[in-house]
């Protein structure tokens, strides 16, 4: 007699098992799959700016470009790192090398010019002053 499993019932479409995807995490993090360079950041408003922070680790701030054109910035960068260690009886070398590119869109009511942007500990932050002071518009939504 053979041994059943107990497994979750999915109702099968035309295609076999092992086509089955999640579409929802799929096409969320499809720029992802195919770009594992892709940065991560973090955006928040206060009621005077925009506040953008991105990890960076191991790069170093003179290989980071910064550029703002319309209601889109852009956070780019090239990493090129040999080590080299020699000993006397073995020779030790690694390299890394990489780029990354990443385009934000941005509200319309900030003020390009005051744009700052600071890089310490592999954390890169911008501050992104507002034109008019504003409070973050929302909600908090009760659940019945």
């Amino acid at each position: 007699m053979s041994e059943r499993h107990i497994m979750p019932w999915r109702r099968r479409g035309f295609l076999p098992a092992f086509f089955d995807l999640d579409i929802e995490n799929f096409f969320d993090n499809f720029y992802d799959l195919f770009n594992p360079q892709t940065i991560k950041i973090d955006m928040r408003e206060t009621e005077k700016e925009y506040i953008i922070e991105a990890d960076l680790p191991g790069y170093d701030k003179n290989n980071i470009e910064i550029h703002h054109e319309g209601n889109m910035l852009t956070i780019s960068g090239k990493q090129d790192e040999i080590v080299e260690e020699k000993h006397e009886n073995y020779i030790h070398r690694e390299r890394r090398r990489g780029s990354f590119s990443r385009t934000i869109p941005l509200p319309e009511n900030i003020d390009a010019d005051k744009i700052k942007a600071s890089y310490n500990n592999g954390v890169l932050r911008l501050v992104l002053p507002k034109i008019t002071p504003s409070k973050p518009q929302g909600r908090k939504i009760e659940i019945e």
